[in-house]
């Protein structure tokens, strides 16, 4: 089969699963299992224990779109279900405690709205008194969106396409991949050994990267031999972002990627695995991945940030100096989620003598409002994926009421983000630095949109030429 015909193959499969239109009872059915089955006894907490005071308000990117996004209004979408379907006073009493199940197509409008109004940042966590993470419940929602065909098409298309492992037949896709080993082939001077059984280090850059900051990528083997580890990487990608799948709750077909990531790795049995991607990948592989697959892995996942730091502390990386006004934008997934709230900062305190925080930085860092996938519902991007994957833009939005959501979702998108590109005005940097492709994409636009004049690059990137 062709690549085009495997695409063609995976469009129409994603045609059987997006539904804009009408009320389908059984796939609302579904739907609301899926949510329950997704309640552990943390988000029981998360549930029961909200007081509704509005602490977290304030932390919400799109609580300044409109104030009807406040985190606890959105996560109340998973409070009515949790009451109809398992408390005793929601069971009898229904809409006089705020306990009902979406009945009608409007609802199902509503909650895909403010699904794509969160995007999961964990700023309304730590903000809140009673360590409510209305993210968490949103997440869960966004499992009930998906599954009633409430779902952006070229997200359910990314997902598929990784799940197959279709990236591997699209000829644009396996030559960036080429040229990047290639280059690091000339950079180093030599032939790079690529899935060395028992290498001690696996870097493990994803498609995302390549795409996005090729440099950063070449930048971190250059890292990597200097230091002398001993270290290898995949000949071929092992997904695009992985896994997309959390990125639309599907928690199911996560796991399947998941599984492949960690196979591969097993196959190399390394002591550590490098990343550079500082959005959701991070914390998933670092942290979920053993909750996941219920396992228990025998090697450590490190961001090259981590490692950054850990070598210029033994003495082992010098850094060349300089004055470049530099700030560090912090991904809310490797930040809040990850918990790497000093060491970028730290790093790049050690390159430049111009580095500047900004006004809102660590765990109160505002988000860049491109998280959760929002950042891909925009026109641009949909036009770039088509352009890149050789399909028709059309055949990536399913209707006209998809395509009025994209354009809402878009606005709301582009408001959100000036309160981040404001925070950088205020800092005077003229680089902003950070480590998450979504952020990176976020930041340029925001700043073109917004008149203000600043680089952004990926922080290997922005070290390429200082090691």
């Amino acid at each position: 089969m062709s690549h085009t015909q495997l695409l063609q193959t995976i469009l129409e499969e994603v045609k059987k699963v997006v539904r804009w239109e009408g009320f389908d009872g059984k796939r609302v059915d579904e739907a609301v299992k899926r949510v329950l089955a997704g309640i552990d006894v943390v988000k029981l907490h998360y549930l029961e224990n909200c007081v509704g005071c509005g602490a977290c308000a304030p932390s919400c990117p799109y609580f300044y779109v409109d104030e009807k996004y406040s985190p606890v209004n959105k996560a109340e979408e998973a409070r009515r279900i949790y009451r109809k379907k398992l408390t005793i006073a929601g069971m009898i009493l229904g809409p006089l405690v705020e306990a009902r199940l979406p009945k009608n197509e409007e609802d199902l409008d509503r909650v895909v709205e403010f699904v794509y109004r969160c995007t999961n940042c964990g700023a309304c966590y730590t903000a809140c008194p009673f360590g409510i993470d209305s993210g968490a419940l949103m997440v869960l929602m966004k499992s009930f969106s998906t599954v009633v065909g409430r779902v952006p098409t070229i997200m359910a298309f990314l997902e598929a396409v990784e799940r197959l492992e279709a990236y591997k037949e699209i000829p644009a896709l396996v030559n960036a991949w080429k040229n990047v080993v290639d280059q690091i082939n000339r950079e180093l001077g030599r032939v790079v050994e690529l899935d060395r059984k028992g290498s001690k280090v696996l870097y493990l850059p994803t498609l995302i990267d390549v795409i996005s900051y090729p440099k950063a990528v070449v930048a971190t083997a250059k890292l990597l031999d200097k230091l002398g580890l001993d270290w290898t990487m995949p000949s071929e990608p092992i997904g695009i972002r992985p896994p997309i799948a959390v990125v639309i709750g599907l928690s199911d077909r996560a796991k399947i990627v998941l599984k492949r990531v960690y196979d591969y790795i097993e196959s190399i049995g390394p002591e550590i695995v490098v990343l550079i991607d500082g959005g959701f990948v991070y914390p998933l592989l670092r942290f979920e991945l053993p909750i996941r697959l219920n396992v228990k892995p025998r090697f450590r996942v490190m961001h090259i940030v981590e490692l950054l730091v850990e070598s210029i502390e033994k003495g082992r990386l010098k850094l060349k100096y300089v004055e470049d006004k530099v700030t560090w934008h912090p991904p809310c997934q490797m930040t809040r989620r990850g918990g790497l709230t000093i060491e970028p900062e730290y790093v790049l305190k050690v390159v430049s003598r111009g580095f500047r925080r900004l006004p809102h930085h660590g765990l109160e860092s505002y988000c860049c409002g491109g998280g959760g996938g929002i950042g891909c519902i925009t026109f641009e991007f949909i036009e770039a994926i088509a352009k890149m994957f050789g399909v028709d833009a059309k055949q990536l939005i399913s209707s006209d009421k998809e395509r009025r959501f994209i354009e809402e979702t878009e606005k709301a998108y582009k408001i959100a983000l000036k309160r981040k590109i404001d925070d950088i005005k205020k800092s005077g940097a003229e680089i902003v630095v950070t480590a998450c492709p979504t952020c990176m994409r976020t930041i340029a636009l925001g700043a073109k949109l917004y008149g203000v004049n600043v680089k952004v690059l990926h922080i290997m990137e922005y070290l390429y030429d200082k090691i």
